[in-house]
């Protein structure tokens, strides 16, 4: 009882508008409110925004990005664009172990060309400008015309041309003698 004789007393007490005072009923509300296409910038829009996709649409539109990518694990890595170019390049970097005759390379994975990949650029470390350095004119667009410019490749690898030229004659000599018999006979 309070010094009036009333059962109740409001002089002491705050009401607070903002806090609700059911939480869950509020905070279920709230989730639906997310969804809704009306909000405080509604007026501002000149047409109504497209609502979401159905649930088959949406299934359909995972499933595609799903192909057009690596996956999670490959942090979403997109297909790129296969030119004549990159698809050089791959076939040089795939056939590697031709490159380097005195280095050894882990047999490749892969039949075939990648499907997923990312072309990147060289840059040089400030710190070798002079030392280590390619200049303009040495420098070239694709893999495959630096090994064309590069002259103890290309001494390389006519050498070991003509190595298995030498060695298929070799192979082949007595069916070669022989062939060369049988036309000697046949024009006699």
């Amino acid at each position: 009882m309070t010094k009036d004789g009333n059962l109740f007393s409001l002089d002491n007490t705050y009401l607070d508008m903002n806090k609700p005072y059911h939480q869950s009923q509020v905070s279920s509300v709230q989730k639906i409110l997310k969804k809704s296409i009306l909000n405080s910038d509604y007026e501002m829009l000149e047409r109504d925004p497209e609502c979401e996709a159905s649930i088959k649409q949406q299934k359909i539109q995972k499933l595609r990005e799903k192909k057009s990518t690596k996956g999670p694990d490959w942090f979403n890595m997109k297909n790129s664009k296969m030119t004549r170019e990159v698809q050089n390049d791959l076939r040089v970097l795939h056939m590697r172990q031709v490159l380097d005759p005195k280095h050894f390379y882990k047999k490749n994975d892969i039949k075939g060309l990648p499907k997923y990949f990312q072309v990147g650029k060289y840059v040089d470390s400030p710190t070798d400008f002079y030392s280590a350095r390619l200049s303009k004119k040495e420098r070239k667009n694709t893999i495959v015309e630096e090994l064309m410019a590069d002259a103890e490749f290309m001494k390389f690898n006519k050498k070991k041309h003509k190595e298995r030229k030498i060695k298929h004659i070799k192979t082949h000599a007595k069916a070669h003698q022989k062939a060369k018999r049988l036309k000697k006979k046949n024009k006699k």
